[in-house]
């Protein structure tokens, strides 16, 4: 904190001695008038000619008198052209003065040299000293305003200028230890303020908003106007515009992670909005740069799957702004090479090469372009082999179609006609093994026509999953596979049939069990099975509910109920189940009202048991509701007295217990 100084010259210096005066000018005496004799002359005139000569001879007179007025003001010197050696010591302390009053440090310093040559045993020395002190207060004022308006080399220059030699010895050693410790104060709050605001800068740059905000803070007391308020209403915005910018930033990638063209152009336009003084400048080149890759990647997709248009389109519309747009360039150049080498051929590789060869040696994609044209290059060569095997293949015999094949897989993986090579091959391959392999298949369907199925299945299965012929082999066993099942498994699923109508499930059960999995009808064989299991369980589950029912008891009429009602509605047993869940619960309904008679809780718990989907159940809750009113009554109201007839008739009431005094 900068410290008061302790000199009484800072306010006395202000105030000059009472015996200061103002120098003024030497004034010119104004010259008198000399009297008109008095004539009586006028009588001798006409008077109209008298009137006419004294108003003439008044104006001339108020013209000589008005200029002898503006004659005789006092003249002011002209400081700047006046020879000092000669000047007095009073128009020194003028000019001085007028010089000091433009408040300025060199005309401040000016006046104060401009005084200083007087000898000490001036007249006007006293006067002189005081005027000193109060111009050097002035200079360490400017000095101070300089330092708060953010200047601070200017306000230690100032104050080292100031001549406190110039002082009396006095006023020197009074002012000089101020102005030292003035211009350390300065430092010291300046050295403060720098540290504080590169702390921001430190938090800005590693994105701690709130703290920035917080140090921001802490330059509002700073002792120094320029930091105090300019500076930290500066850092203020920026910390505001840096966090905006990142919101912004941090949108623009959410749009680019669509991957869509049209939202990475949008990212952009917001990233190209973060300007060169934001703390966000660096991170949305950045993303800028990512952006515009991205559009390229997108691009090069595009040409992958062999869309030129599409490919070309997102590419030109990369912007300069991703510092992409040359490489852009270059990639529609490679692309239309590209393109012609998607039809192999001697031309097309010739022309895609010279389209490669454009790519400047400084672009990214120079050392793409490179291996391209040293993959045409060769594929020039390739497409000739490619060529003779093709002709070679066009009589379809056996050998030409094996020597074409050989022909072909010499073609090196690494060349554009690779991939048509293959295709070709595979072709080839397949007319071959069709060739070979189609007797083997004819004589199989022979041998089936004549119902020698097993040799026909047989036959086929000497062509191999590898050939071109096996899913038609395959096709053909399983029809004939199905066409044995059929003759061996058919007469026994129909026996198994016969069982189950004559009602021998058991023994239809076991019967199709007999038809092996492999077999074509074991899917029918067993659904067959599964139907047969189900009705024997119903029926078992049915002669269970009618064991339990034949006991007669409450618990075994309710057991029965359940057991029947667990019939399933597949098995041909469920009509009679229910006309048996029916007649049990009427007769559970039965046994509750008998016992109604002896005991209603027993009753009630009886026709508890009655389940909520038999017949009789909305009749055995009616039934529970009177039993349970019979067995808990609801209690007799009270009689309502009629207050007002008994106080008529006089019968007093005990307020107390509410009750009548009989």
């Amino acid at each position: 904190m900068r410290k008061k100084t302790n000199l009484s010259l800072e306010r006395s210096l202000r105030k000059p001695e009472a015996g200061l005066q103002r120098i003024d000018p030497e004034q010119a005496a104004v010259p008198r008038r000399r009297q008109r004799p008095r004539r009586s002359w006028t009588s001798w005139l006409p008077g109209w000619q008298f009137w006419t000569l004294l108003f003439g001879v008044g104006t001339i007179g108020t013209a000589i008198t008005a200029s002898a007025l503006l004659l005789s003001l006092p003249s002011v010197p002209n400081c700047p052209r006046i020879f000092w050696p000669t000047a007095s010591a009073s128009m020194r302390l003028y000019c001085g003065q007028l010089a000091a009053n433009k408040n300025t440090v060199d005309d401040i310093l000016e006046a104060i040299a401009l005084v200083s040559e007087l000898p000490e045993d001036h007249g006007l020395r006293p006067t002189i000293n005081a005027q000193i002190e109060e111009w050097t207060q002035e200079l360490l004022d400017l000095a101070e305003t300089s330092f708060h308006e953010g200047r601070l080399t200017e306000a230690i220059d100032t104050a080292r200028r100031i001549p406190t030699h110039e002082l009396s010895d006095s006023a020197m050693a009074a002012i000089e230890p101020v102005i030292e410790q003035r211009i350390e104060d300065w430092k010291q709050i300046w050295t403060e303020a720098e540290d504080i605001y590169a702390e921001i800068e430190d938090h800005l740059e590693n994105r701690r908003w709130n703290l920035a905000f917080s140090a921001a803070t802490r330059l509002r007391s700073v002792e120094n106007q320029h930091w105090r308020v300019t500076k930290h209403e500066e850092i203020s915005q920026r910390v505001q515009q840096a966090r905006d910018d990142t919101n912004k930033l941090a949108n623009a990638r959410n749009l680019a992670n669509r991957r869509t063209v049209d939202d990475l152009l949008e990212a952009i336009g917001i990233a190209e909005g973060i300007g060169l003084d934001s703390f966000a400048y660096s991170s949305a080149q950045d993303a800028l740069k990512d952006f515009g890759r991205t559009m390229l990647n997108l691009a090069q997709a595009q040409l992958e799957a062999q869309n030129l248009t599409e490919a070309i389109a997102i590419a030109r519309r990369v912007p300069a702004s991703t510092q992409l747009r040359e490489e852009a360039d270059d990639f529609v150049v490679l692309a239309r090479g590209e393109f012609m080498a998607w039809q192999p051929s001697v031309r097309n590789f010739e022309n895609a090469i010279t389209q490669a060869q454009r790519i400047p040696l400084d672009s990214p994609l120079y050392s793409r372009a490179q291996t391209r044209i040293r993959q045409w290059q060769g594929a020039i060569d390739q497409v000739a082999v490619l060529e003779r095997a093709r002709n070679t293949a066009r009589t379809g015999s056996t050998a030409d179609l094996t020597t074409a094949i050989s022909q072909a897989e010499l073609i090196s993986n690494s060349t554009p006609v690779y991939d048509q090579a293959q295709e070709e091959i595979n072709r080839w391959r397949t007319q071959l093994q069709t060739r070979q392999d189609r007797p083997i298949l004819q004589r199989a369907e022979a041998l089936a026509q004549q119902g020698n199925y097993q040799q026909a299945i047989a036959q086929a299965q000497q062509i191999s999953s590898s050939r071109a012929l096996y899913n038609d082999a395959q096709t053909q066993i399983t029809r004939w596979q199905r066409t044995v099942s059929e003759q061996r498994d058919r007469p026994i699923l129909n026996r198994a049939e016969r069982q189950a109508n004559a009602g021998n499930l058991p023994e239809a059960i076991t019967t199709a069990q007999q038809i092996p999995s492999s077999s074509s009808l074991s899917g029918e064989a067993q659904t067959a099975i599964a139907r047969w299991s189900s009705a024997q369980r119903d029926r078992d589950l049915l002669d269970q509910a009618y064991r339990l029912a034949n006991n007669g008891s409450a618990e075994s009429l309710e057991s029965a109920i359940r057991t029947a009602n667990s019939i399933t509605n597949y098995g041909g047993q469920r009509p009679d189940a229910d006309l048996l869940i029916r007649n049990l619960s009427w007769e559970l309904l039965e046994l509750a009202q008998s016992r109604a008679w002896s005991s209603l809780s027993a009753a009630i718990e009886i026709a508890e048991r009655i389940p909520r989907y038999t017949e009789a159940h909305s009749e055995a809750q009616r039934l529970i509701r009177d039993w349970d009113t019979q067995l808990n009554p609801p209690p007799a109201p009270e009689p309502e007295i009629d207050l007002e007839r008994k106080f008529e008739d006089g019968v007093p009431i005990d307020w107390d217990n509410s009750r009548l005094n009989d």
